[in-house]
């Protein structure tokens, strides 16, 4: 019974938050920013104690919490997490505060059950609110040869794209578009382990920026979204450098909107961006490749 009135206060509370943030966003110049704290200690807060008697272990940066079906490959996970530390935080230039809370899921039924999701949900890691959420790859690498898991884990595992979520959140404090979040990402874990999403063959036109935030989610085609939100992020630092994509996202810590922390640091509006993009980009060129 505590747990169920504990998940109801929590459930509440961010859904108070929600509306505001989007009252604010909509109706006054007050960023994200207001309320990012606030959400970040909640759901911190509430995920460490969902998960309070599940098994720890810690490392100089982060605390994996497991089951013990997952105890063999707990320190696995934690050492990626750690590898992966140092070379994200110096592309990004930031160094959370604290460690870093990831939590490891056996399966995929127990990952989205936290969100809803249906079972047949395929992500296989998650960020929200400081959290890091893993699906353990007991789950989905077939092999059971722990050196072979271990490479397959660093290469094609979510702790690189994950942690890298987690390095903007914190760096632009909430305040970001969901595809600069995406982008940098997939960005981060490129550099770092070499793994691209896959894309879509059918695409025939880019989406709006416009829709590639609140809407990106029910996007139809989620390959094109992903892949467009890594080309336009390789387009930023390709042509304005990795320092710029720095700045933008200290503008947006400091609660400036994207269109004038895009102005301050590139010289251009998100539209004039969207449409060099869009010009030197065009969906042709890359039909064989998305």
């Amino acid at each position: 019974m505590l747990q169920h009135w504990w998940q109801v206060i929590i459930v509440s509370c961010l859904a108070v938050l929600a509306v505001a943030g989007v009252i604010l966003a909509r109706t006054t110049a007050l960023p994200r920013t207001l309320s990012y704290s606030l959400v970040r200690q909640i759901v911190t807060g509430h995920t460490a104690w969902q998960t309070r008697n599940w098994l720890e272990i810690d490392s100089p940066h982060f605390r994996l919490r497991y089951r013990q079906e997952d105890a063999a490959i707990a320190p696995l996970v934690l050492a990626t997490a750690e590898e992966a530390y140092g070379p994200a935080g110096a592309m990004l230039q930031h160094e959370p505060r604290g460690k870093t809370l990831i939590i490891l899921y056996p399966d995929r039924e127990s990952l989205a059950y936290q969100f809803g999701w249906p079972a047949s949900e395929s992500a296989m890691g998650v960020y929200w609110g400081g959290v890091i959420r893993v699906l353990s790859p007991f789950d989905w690498v077939a092999s059971r040869d722990l050196e072979e898991i271990a490479h397959i884990f660093a290469v094609s595992g979510p702790v690189a794209h994950e942690l890298t979520h987690l390095l903007v959140d914190e760096k632009a404090r909430g305040n970001y578009p969901r595809w600069l979040t995406e982008g940098i990402a997939q960005y981060v874990e490129k550099e770092l382990t070499g793994f691209t999403m896959p894309g879509s063959p059918d695409a025939g036109g880019w989406y709006p920026l416009k829709v590639m935030d609140y809407g990106f989610d029910s996007l139809p085609d989620q390959a094109l979204a992903y892949r467009q939100s890594f080309l336009m992020v390789d387009y930023l630092v390709e042509r304005w450098g990795l320092p710029a994509l720095r700045q933008v996202l200290e503008r947006l810590g400091r609660g400036a909107p994207l269109e004038r922390a895009f102005q301050e640091v590139l010289g251009v509006s998100t539209v004039a961006f969207e449409e060099a993009f869009s010009r030197e980009f065009p969906v042709s060129k890359f039909s064989q490749s998305l």
